[in-house]
C-alpha cells in the first residue's frame, strides 16, 4: 500500500500517525538480531518504516534484504532509501526491481552525497546527479506503481551553504512537481523553526505531506556527531540541559526520551499529525517516547484486543474529537500493544541500549556507523586541506598524528573529534608511538575501579565504578609489521592482538592453533625479507620496492569462522543494574572496522591530484600497512601494554 493513501486514511479518522527509520548493521549478525527488534517493534504499530542506504549503494544486499523482510515477513509498510550520487544506472535499476519483487511500494528517492572530503572524484553517471533526476527516472520507468517520498531541509541543505532558504523550498518543490508524493524532513531540535519553514513551503504552493524528523538523543556523542555533520541548529535551552549531565549515559538517554515527546506534543499542538522517528536500530527509548505522548499505552498495562492483529488501530477517534465512538474513554485513541520486554533468546529489549558505535558488542543491530556516510573525512575538502596541508612523507603524517594528540589540530580523518579528556593519561605514550611511526587511531588507559563520575574516566549513573583495559589501535608499516607481531604473542600472556591488511591476511592469537600461529609469524618474517628492526622509525622511504608485508594469513571463512569469544575492554557496576559492557573487541567487528579503517586512506588520497605527491604517499601507505588492535587483559596494569608496543 502506498504511504500516502495510508496517511489519508489516517487523516479521514482524525488520528495522529508515525513511523520509524532503520540502518543496515554492519555484521549479519547485527541484521538477523536486527529483524527480531522490527519484528518486537511491530507491536508499537508505526504507519510505516524506511530503511537507509548506504552510499554510493554499499549496503545494497543488506538494504533490499532489510526492506523485503519487513515488508513480507512482518507486514510492515516499507519504504526504501534510494540514492543516486556514484549509482550507475543499472544498479538503480536492480535496486528498484528488487524493490517491487518484494512488494514494496515506496522509495524515498535522495540524491545522496558525493563522497565527503573527495576534492577530486568522477560521478558515476551523468543521468543522476540530483534527486530530482532520480524521481523522474522512477517515474519514467515504473509510472504510478511507486510511491515516491523526497527530504525536505528545514535548515537547509549540510553542502548547501549559498542557497537560501526560499531557493531551497523552490528545489523541493520541483522534486514534488516532478512526481514526488511526501517529504520526510531531516532532523532537527528546534521546533519553532521547523514551522516556520513549513510555513513557507506551504505558502510556495506545496501540499503533500510534510513529515518532520525526530531523532531522540541517545548518547551526547553521538548527538554531537550527526548535528555537526548534518549542521543542526542545537536550540541553547537543549545544550544546556545536555552540560550538566554529559558523563551520564542513562540521564542523557531519559532526557532524550523527554525531549523528543516535548517536541511532537509542541508539534501536535500546532497542527502536525505524523512523526518520523529515526530509531537508530534502538528501541527502549522510541517505545518509551510513544508512551509518554499517549500513542501507546505502557508496557506495563494490558490491553483487550477484539481479534486485530496488534499492528492496526482497533479503537476510533482522538482526545479532544467528537465521533461516534464513547468519547469517555480517553485511552480510546491508543494503539494496541502487546509487548514483549525479551526475546526469545533472552535477551531484553535494553540488552544494547548503550551502543558504543564501532566499539560495541558486533551482534547488536546498532553496531556500525549511524550516519550512512560509511567510509568517510566528515570535514569539507577546504577545511580538510587546512588541517592536513599536503603530507610528502612519512614523517609528515607522523607529525600530524603527534599535532592531533597535542590539541593542536582538531580532528584527524579516523577521528570524530579531539582527543577525549581520559587521553591526558596516556598522552606522552601516544605522542612516543606517533614519533616512532606507529600511528595511533584509537586507545585508551587502564582503569581499576575509578568512580563513575571521575572527571577524566567516569561514565553511566552515579554512585557506579567504572574498569578499562587498556588497548590502542594503530597502522604499523611494512618493516615494522614482523617484529611488532613476534613481541605481541611472545612478550606477556595479558596480549591479545589482532592484525590485518588492506587485502584480507589477518593474524591473531586470540584463538587457534599455536603452531600454526607460530608458522604464520615465520612466513611473515620472510616475506618481510627477515627480521626487520624494531625501531620503528619513521623515516622509511616508501617505494615501489618496499617489501609489502602480505604474507597468506587467514582468508574468508566469513563470520561463521571468526573468533566466537568477545573481549570487554570496558565496564562498570552500579547499583541495581547489570554490569554493562559498552565497549568491545572482537574479531568480526575488527574486521568490520578494518575495511573502513583502510578505506579511509583512499578517501583522505581523493584530496589531492592523481599523481602529485600527496596523493601517491596515501596511496601507497593504504596499500602497504597493517592494522594492529591490542588489548592488554589486565586492567590493574597503567603500563604494561605500552612497555610492550614502544619496547
Amino acid at each position: 500500500m502506498k504511504i500516502v493513501d495510508k496517511i489519508a486514511q489516517k487523516s479521514a479518522e482524525g488520528k495522529p500517525f508515525y513511523s520509524f527509520e532503520y540502518f543496515p548493521p554492519k555484521t549479519t549478525q547485527g541484521l538477523s538480531n536486527l529483524f527480531d527488534r522490527i519484528g518486537r517493534m511491530q507491536t508499537l504499530s508505526p504507519t510505516f518504516i524506511t530503511c537507509t542506504w548506504g552510499a554510493g549503494g554499499s549496503t545494497f544486499d543488506k538494504t533490499t534484504e532489510l526492506s523485503a523482510v519487513a515488508q513480507t515477513v512482518h507486514g510492515l509498510e516499507t519504504c526504501m532509501h534510494l540514492t543516486c550520487t556514484n549509482m550507475d544506472r543499472g544498479k538503480v535499476d536492480d535496486a528498484l526491481a528488487e524493490a517491487k519483487k518484494a512488494g514494496i511500494q515506496n522509495i524515498l528517492a535522495l540524491r545522496g552525497d558525493p563522497p565527503r572530503g573527495q576534492e577530486y572524484w568522477t560521478q558515476i553517471d551523468d543521468t543522476f546527479v540530483h534527486a530530482i533526476d532520480l524521481v523522474r527516472y522512477i517515474r519514467q520507468q515504473y509510472g504510478d506503481y511507486f510511491c515516491i517520498g523526497v527530504a525536505g531541509y528545514p535548515e537547509g541543505h549540510m553542502d548547501s551553504t549559498e542557497i537560501t532558504g526560499d531557493q531551497e523550498i523552490g528545489y523541493l518543490k520541483e522534486k514534488i512537481e516532478a512526481g514526488a508524493d511526501f517529504v520526510l524532513t531531516q532532523l532537527f531540535y528546534d521546533v519553532d523553526g521547523f514551522l516556520v519553514w513549513e510555513k513557507q513551503c506551504r505558502a510556495l504552493g506545496i501540499t503533500c505531506p510534510i513529515i518532520p524528523g525526530i531523532m531522540p538523543i541517545q548518547s551526547c556523542n553521538g548527538f554531537r556527531r550527526i548535528t555537526n555533520l548534518a549542521k543542526i541548529r542545537v536550540p541553547a535551552d537543549v545544550a544546556a540541559a545536555l552540560e550538566p549531565i554529559q558523563s551520564d549515559d542513562q540521564k542523557v538517554k531519559d532526557y532524550g526520551v523527554e525531549l523528543a515527546a516535548k517536541m511532537i506534543q509542541q508539534l501536535l499542538g500546532a497542527g502536525t499529525t505524523g512523526f518520523h522517528i529515526c530509531t537508530l536500530n534502538l528501541e527502549k527509548s522510541v517505545r518509551l517516547i510513544l508512551e509518554r505522548v499517549g500513542f501507546v499505552r505502557s508496557a506495563t498495562q494490558t490491553r483487550k484486543l477484539v481479534n486485530a492483529p496488534t499492528h492496526v488501530n482497533t479503537d476510533e477517534g482522538v482526545p479532544g474529537t467528537t465521533s461516534g465512538s464513547d468519547t469517555t474513554n480517553k485511552d480510546s485513541y491508543l494503539n494496541p500493544l502487546i509487548w514483549k520486554p525479551t526475546e526469545v533468546q533472552g535477551r531484553s529489549e535494553s540488552w544494547d541500549d548503550f551502543p558504543n558505535g564501532r566499539w560495541g558488542d558486533a551482534r547488536s543491530p546498532a553496531f556500525g556507523d549511524l550516519d550512512g556516510y560509511g567510509a568517510s573525512l566528515k570535514v569539507e575538502p577546504r577545511k580538510a586541506l587546512e588541517m592536513w596541508k599536503r603530507p610528502t612523507s612519512a614523517d609528515d603524517i607522523s607529525n600530524l598524528f603527534v599535532e592531533f594528540i597535542q590539541g593542536k589540530i582538531p580532528l584527524l580523518p579516523w577521528s570524530e573529534g579531539s582527543p577525549l579528556p581520559e587521553t591526558v593519561a596516556i598522552q606522552s605514550r601516544l605522542v612516543s608511538c606517533n614519533e616512532r611511526g606507529l600511528w595511533t587511531v584509537g586507545s585508551q588507559p587502564a582503569v581499576s575501579g575509578k568512580s563513575s563520575t571521575d572527571p577524566l574516566v567516569g561514565w553511566g549513573p552515579k554512585g557506579g565504578y567504572v574498569y578499562q583495559k587498556a588497548f590502542v589501535e594503530l597502522f604499523v608499516g611494512p618493516n615494522e609489521v614482523a617484529a611488532m607481531v613476534q613481541k605481541l604473542r611472545t612478550s606477556s600472556p595479558w596480549i591479545t592482538f589482532f592484525a590485518a591488511s588492506r587485502d584480507g591476511e589477518v593474524v591473531t592469537n586470540a584463538a587457534g592453533d599455536v603452531l600454526e600461529e607460530q608458522r604464520m609469524i615465520a612466513e611473515l618474517k620472510k616475506a618481510c625479507n627477515g627480521t626487520p628492526s624494531s625501531s620503528g622509525s619513521s623515516k622509511t622511504t616508501l617505494s615501489q620496492e618496499m617489501p609489502v608485508c602480505a604474507a597468506p594469513f587467514t582468508k574468508g571463512g566469513g563470520e561463521d569462522a571468526l573468533v566466537e569469544g568477545s573481549n570487554a575492554v570496558t565496564w562498570g557496576v552500579f547499583p541495581g543494574k547489570e554490569i554493562i559492557q559498552p565497549t568491545v573487541i572482537e574479531k568480526v567487528s575488527f574486521l568490520a572496522w578494518r575495511d573502513e579503517a583502510f578505506e579511509i586512506w583512499r578517501e583522505w588520497e581523493h584530496l589531492y591530484p592523481r599523481g602529485s605527491p600527496s596523493q601517491k604517499l596515501l596511496h601507497q601507505i593504504g596499500h602497504d600497512y597493517w592494522l594492529f588492535n591490542v588489548v592488554h587483559n589486565d586492567f590493574r596494569d597503567d603500563n604494561g601494554i605500552w612497555d610492550i608496543v614502544l619496547a
